[in-house]
């Protein structure tokens, strides 16, 4: 039969380059309409889904020049900026995100970069701080609820490793061999 020989095409690759073309005639629109906020919103979104993080960026970024009081914007931009750096929210990308939580204290997305920013800066106290706040606004029981537990647990076994402290002493007969060149402290916090 004929479809023996040639294969069935791929239903996932046809999808992927009608996504593709959908996005294109976009951002062909956006150049028509540069004020329209809640289309470089959506222009922003379709490049991150297809993982082209520097377009996103640049789509939210005009969006945010256009409405700078939305916070779910501006995390929505701080994550793809990050993504287009390299996964880091070192920088611009904090800075967003630190502003996003001015606007709305309780944004989800914002608070979750907070603590990723945090832990990645190894300090633990705030990333766990910032992940436990977004536990009041999930579901107790949802899985959200409990990739957030873990990675509270996670943040707070890190703190406990860092977070100790104690005295080395050498005993009588020990201290009378070593040189003082071979004594060596061990500070750790």
């Amino acid at each position: 039969s004929p479809g023996a020989i040639s294969p069935e095409p791929d239903p996932h690759a046809l999808v992927a380059q009608q996504l593709e073309g959908m996005v294109e005639r976009l951002a062909a629109k956006m150049q028509e309409r540069p004020d329209d906020v809640e289309g470089w919103k959506l222009l922003g979104r379709s490049y991150a889904v297809l993982g082209r993080y520097p377009e996103a960026a640049d789509a939210y970024a005009k969006a945010a020049a256009r409405a700078p009081r939305d916070a779910q914007l501006l995390a929505d931009f701080a994550d793809a900026l990050a993504m287009a750096r390299g996964r880091s929210l070192e920088g611009e990308p904090e800075k967003l995100v630190a502003r996003a939580l001015e606007l709305d204290p309780a944004n989800l997305k914002a608070l979750g970069l907070a603590g990723t920013a945090a832990f990645a800066r190894k300090d633990y106290a705030r990333a766990a701080a910032q992940w436990e706040k977004m536990l009041a606004h999930v579901p107790a029981d949802s899985e959200d609820a409990r990739d957030i537990r873990a990675n509270v647990a996670q943040a707070r076994s890190m703190i406990s490793k860092l977070d100790f402290a104690g005295t080395v002493s050498l005993s009588q007969k020990v201290k009378g061999k070593a040189a003082p060149e071979d004594t060596v402290f061990i500070f750790a916090r």
